[in-house]
């Protein structure tokens, strides 16, 4: 029986370094759970964007370049999503949603449950691969070391840097940003807690519950299908024009329906679930 690829933080398959499309494929296989269909479907749609698109694996990731120019994109799998790296993603129309400590890096996150947008992602991999990519300099690949950098960054799980967060805040908007997020977690025990753009606490279920923002005067929890539910309670206060999203927002003083607010948390979830 052949041995496993070991698995490394967050998930991420141990593949030992490589060109051409073979170690790709192998990290791939070795991708754990749901990761390794939505692997196998990137790859294809690279592909399809790409013809003759040059493929390694390097640092435990698999890249994706053109002869001559460098690499455009990566992959890497983190405990809860795959993350797209796209080396030139600030040039990117429209622009990958999730920033870099690099100026021209943006990462894009897909999560269990996420409906891959084959047409966006087809026009992001035909224009990256347009662009100049990481080169080889002196043996070492421009961009390395951000990657290691933003790697080390995603070393705090996501449930920390909401900790910091309302750490940070040090204000009413802290006080019920934990009171929020407690009452998600005792409405859905299963809920996973992610981060994103820039810093805002994400809670999914089979897919997008609610998002969790701070303003200088209101603590917001917009509601990614918030239009599909039933609002008895009438929390949704805001963002009431769209036809997806609804929002609720908290200003300083005012309370919380709580068993109104946990009900939608879990009507939010069911809704999920019957999409899946």
């Amino acid at each position: 029986m052949a041995k496993q690829p070991v698995l490394l933080a967050g998930g991420n398959p141990q593949i030992a370094k490589g060109e051409g499309d073979a170690p790709v494929q192998a990290y791939i296989a070795a991708m754990p759970g749901w990761k390794s269909e939505v692997g196998r479907r990137l790859d294809a749609l690279v592909e399809r964007a790409v013809p003759g698109v040059r493929k390694a694996v390097k640092w435990n990731s698999p890249l994706y370049g053109v002869e001559g120019q460098g690499w455009f994109l990566s992959f890497h799998c983190c405990t809860s999503y795959i993350k797209l790296a796209f080396f030139r993603g600030a040039a990117l129309d429209p622009l990958p949603p999730v920033a870099s400590k690099d100026a021209n890096t943006r990462y894009f996150h897909i999560h269990e449950g996420d409906a891959l947008d084959e047409v966006g992602l087809l026009g992001w991999f035909r224009q990256a691969s347009a662009l100049p990519g990481w080169m080889i300099q002196g043996g070492m690949d421009i961009g390395r070391d951000t990657m290691a950098t933003d790697q080390v960054a995603d070393e705090k799980s996501p449930s920390e840097r909401i900790d910091e967060r309302i750490a940070e805040l040090g204000d009413w908007r802290g006080e019920m940003l934990a009171r929020l997020r407690a009452l998600i977690h005792e409405a859905d025990p299963d809920v996973v807690e992610e981060w994103k753009w820039r810093g805002v606490p994400v809670w999914y279920h089979d897919g997008m519950i609610c998002t969790g923002e701070t303003y200088k005067k209101v603590v917001k929890l917009t509601f990614l299908k918030g239009a599909a539910l039933d609002d008895p309670a009438g929390l949704f206060n805001a963002s009431l024009e769209g036809n997806a999203r609804r929002a609720i927002d908290v200003q300083e003083g005012e309370a919380i329906d709580a068993a109104a607010f946990k009900a939608l948390v879990r009507a939010a979830v069911a809704l999920n679930q019957s999409r899946a």
